[in-house]
């Protein structure tokens, strides 16, 4: 029996206060994030450019400041490719790292859910059941993630690759700027449709993968027909909870904003307003990891619906 938008609404919310733990874990995982993405800034990347030898003077004093650019690139061509692949290990860990947390997460969402179900409330937190939830899960999720987001990147490359065409077939500037301008600007408009669409399929096929024990093409193939037979429910949950999201995260940045303008102005100032802009820092992360927490809640609601 499907539940209205209201139920769903409400039971997500229930589950997300019962299991409140599962929202500090998620604040951990965007805290190891940062760490992982200073680390690698500072221990890799920054040493080599550094090394690299390419000065401001180098490009002002040069009779071809773009030429010089252009050569710096071709002769550290290996640098890019280590940036590169550095990146590519980087953002690889981030996504196993979130998987798993994802993976833990709906385990206790499934859980409290189907306790909720036999009549019980929906407190099923333990960090040993967190645990193994993600052990369990993470992998398949991690490659949900991946084969999703290839899908849905194709139709933001499809725009890139015209635009690239273009600029090959004309040889004037002006006409590879406009161009080059265009589809940038054209792949950016798709780009946002898209991820919310690929968003909203991954976020329903974890629950799938989870609930079901499916492997991560058959839960995003499950996802998908879930989706395109209840269309209705799954864009207004995840268009409620965003503008929710909005609306919060509107009223906790009302305050930054006098302690901003005020700072640029005043160094000592901005030293005295720096602990309450952290704590408005942490409030926005609280925030963010509430409501991902709700939003994955309210769609394992709807999955173990009897």
């Amino acid at each position: 029996m499907k539940r209205t938008i209201t139920e769903v609404l409400r039971r997500g919310f229930d589950s997300t206060v019962a299991n409140w733990p599962v929202i500090m874990m998620r604040i951990v995982e965007s805290i190891a994030f940062a760490a992982i993405v200073i680390a690698a800034i500072l221990a890799a990347i920054v040493p080599a450019v550094v090394a690299a030898g390419l000065s401001k003077d180098d490009i002002v004093n040069s009779a071809d400041p773009g030429g010089a650019v252009v050569e710096w690139i071709i002769s550290h061509l290996m640098l890019f490719v280590w940036i590169f692949a550095l990146g590519f290990i980087v953002f690889g860990v981030m996504i196993a790292i979130h998987s798993f947390v994802e993976a833990g997460s709906t385990q206790i969402y499934v859980d409290g859910e189907r306790k909720a179900n036999k009549g019980g409330d929906f407190r099923a937190f333990s960090i040993d059941r967190w645990l193994a939830g993600g052990a369990s899960s993470w992998w398949r999720i991690f490659w949900i993630y991946n084969l999703a987001w290839s899908v849905g990147l194709i139709f933001v490359l499809v725009p890139l690759l015209f635009t690239i065409i273009g600029m090959l077939a004309i040889s004037d500037t002006t006409g590879r700027v406009v161009i080059g301008c265009s589809g940038v600007a054209l792949a950016v408009l798709v780009l946002i449709p898209v991820g919310i669409a690929t968003s909203i399929w991954c976020t329903k096929a974890i629950t799938i993968c989870v609930a079901r024990s499916l492997p991560a093409r058959e839960s995003l193939s499950a996802g998908w027909r879930a989706i395109k037979g209840d269309l209705g429910r799954h864009l207004a949950i995840a268009a409620i909870i965003f503008v929710i999201s909005m609306a919060i995260n509107s009223v906790v940045s009302a305050f930054s904003i006098p302690m901003s303008i005020t700072a640029n102005r005043m160094s000592t100032v901005a030293l005295m307003f720096a602990p309450a802009r952290i704590v408005i820092g942490v409030a926005q992360r609280i925030v963010g990891a509430a409501i991902g927490s709700c939003l994955l809640a309210c769609f394992v609601s709807m999955t173990e619906e009897r």
